[in-house]
C-alpha cells in the first residue's frame, strides 16, 4: 500500500497504519521539503510522484491518499493510467473533497502568517505548537504555504472515470471533509464505491489508526466487519440484489428498504426509526405532494436547471422520514429551511409533529445507466457512523 501525506505531513504521518498493517506492505511516500527530505524545496509535481510509484506497478498495489493525498493518489492513478501502467486495485481516499470540488480550507493560504495558521489549527486539526513554538513555525512554513498553494491552484480536468473499486474515509468529527462531501468520490469510478466513517477528527490517519487499519485489512480480505451499535448500513444497486442483502441483514433492529424501478436502497442498523427512500429524477412528478409552501417557493424560485433536484431532494427526505417516523404524519407539513444546503438535514423549527425533529437526514447522489438518481437517509440521532456500499452494476 503506497501511501501520500496530507498538506504539510510528512512519511512518519502513516507509521500507525505501518505497525498494524503486518500483513500489507506499507510504503509511505516523503515528499520533498520534510522530514528526511527537509533540506530539499518542498515543491512536488503529479509526475514526479507517478515516477516513484511507478516501479511498484509491476504487483499488485493499493493507494491511499488523506487530504492533500487523496488528491494526489487520484491524479497519480489517472497518469499511470495514462502511461499505460497497471492501476491500484483500490484507492483510499480519506479526508477529502473529490477532486472536482473546490477545497474551502484552500483560502487560507493567501493569509498571513497567523491567520493562516489559526485556521489550520481550528478547522483541520494542526499541531497547537505551530502557534507557539518559532522554530517549529519557522520549518513548517514553506512546507504548508508550498502545499496549499497546490491545492489552491489544483484544476480538475475531466476525464473517464477510473476502473478502480474507490474506498472513502470519512471522520466522525470531521468539520472540513465529512460524509456529505466524501461521497462525491462515488462520481470518479465506475468500478464501485464504499465509504466507511471513522471515529475522530480530520487526521485520524494519524490519531486513530487502529480503527482504520482494521477497515482496510476487512475492505482486502473482504471481511464483514462486526456492526457497531452507533452505525448505519446504506446498499444502493440493482434490484436483483435485494433479497442477498437483505439477507445479510436478518435480526438488525432495524431494516428499510425502497425501490424506484430496478434501483434498490437497503439501510440496516440498531434500534428503532431508520428510514430510507431511493427515487429516480424522471420518476418524479412536476407536483409532487410532499412539498411544504415554502419549499415549493424555493423550487420556482431556483434557476430552472435546479427546479427539479431540489425538488428530488425535498421528496426523497420527506418519504425517508416518513418511513422512519411509521406513524401517519403530513409529509407537507414538515419542512426543510433551505434545500440546497448540502446537509445533513433536520426538519425546519417549529414543524408538527415535534416528534419528526430527532431525525437527521443524509442524501447519496447517484448517477445511474437510466440517469440521475437520489437516496435519502433518515437516523435518529447525530453522530451516525454510516457505512454505504455502491456496487459496480450501478453502470453510469
Amino acid at each position: 500500500m503506497i501511501c501520500l501525506p496530507y498538506a504539510g505531513g510528512g512519511a512518519s504521518a502513516y507509521a500507525g497504519l505501518l505497525r498494524r498493517l503486518t500483513d500489507l506492505t506499507v510504503v509511505p511516500v516523503q515528499l520533498p521539503g520534510r522530514e528526511n527530505r527537509i533540506g530539499e524545496p518542498p515543491a512536488f509535481t503529479i509526475g514526479d510522484i507517478a515516477d516513484e510509484v511507478a516501479p511498484a506497478t509491476g504487483e499488485p498495489y493499493v493507494l491511499y491518499g488523506h487530504s492533500m493525498g487523496a488528491r494526489l493518489a487520484f491524479e497519480v492513478a489517472r497518469e499511470l493510467r495514462r502511461r499505460g501502467l497497471r492501476g491500484p486495485s483500490r484507492l483510499y481516499v480519506g479526508g477529502a473533497h473529490p477532486p472536482d470540488r473546490r477545497v474551502p480550507l484552500a483560502a487560507a493560504a493567501d493569509l498571513p502568517d497567523d491567520a493562516f495558521i489559526d485556521q489550520l489549527i481550528r478547522r483541520s486539526g494542526a499541531l497547537p505548537e505551530l502557534r507557539d513554538l518559532p522554530e517549529l513555525r519557522e520549518l513548517m512554513l514553506p512546507v504548508l504555504r508550498s502545499d496549499f498553494a497546490w491545492i489552491k491552484n489544483y484544476t480538475f480536468v475531466p476525464e473517464p472515470p477510473l476502473d478502480t473499486p474507490i474506498v472513502a474515509f470519512a471522520g466522525l468529527d470531521d468539520g472540513e471533509a465529512g460524509v456529505a462531501e466524501m461521497l462525491g468520490w462515488a462520481r470518479h469510478t465506475s468500478a464501485g464505491f464504499r465509504l466507511r466513517t471513522v471515529r475522530g477528527g480530520h487526521l485520524f490517519v494519524k490519531d486513530r489508526p487502529a480503527e482504520l487499519a482494521a477497515l482496510i485489512a476487512a475492505d482486502l480480505t473482504a471481511e464483514d466487519v462486526p456492526h457497531e451499535p452507533d452505525e448505519v448500513r446504506l446498499w444502493v444497486g440493482p434490484a436483483a440484489g435485494r433479497d442477498t442483502e437483505l439477507r445479510r441483514h436478518a435480526g438488525r433492529g432495524a431494516v428499510g428498504v425502497s425501490d424506484a424501478g430496478d434501483l434498490t436502497a437497503v439501510a440496516a442498523g440498531h434500534g428503532p426509526g431508520i428510514g430510507v427512500c431511493v427515487l429516480r429524477a424522471r420518476d418524479l412528478g412536476e407536483q409532487p405532494a410532499e412539498l411544504s409552501e415554502d419549499e415549493r417557493e424555493q423550487v420556482e424560485e431556483a434557476a430552472e436547471e435546479d427546479r427539479g433536484w431540489l425538488a428530488l431532494r425535498a421528496v426523497t427526505a420527506k418519504r425517508a422520514l416518513m418511513a422512519a417516523d411509521g406513524g401517519d404524519a403530513d409529509p407537507a407539513a414538515a419542512g426543510f429551511p433551505d434545500l440546497a444546503d448540502p446537509g445533513p438535514w433536520r426538519i425546519q423549527s417549529g414543524t408538527e409533529p415535534d416528534r419528526l425533529s430527532r431525525w437527521r437526514i443524509t442524501h447519496v447522489a447517484l448517477h445511474t445507466s437510466r440517469g440521475e438518481a437520489l437516496a435519502a437517509l433518515a437516523v435518529p440521532h447525530d453522530g451516525v457512523r454510516l457505512s454505504l456500499d455502491l456496487p459496480p452494476e450501478r453502470a453510469r
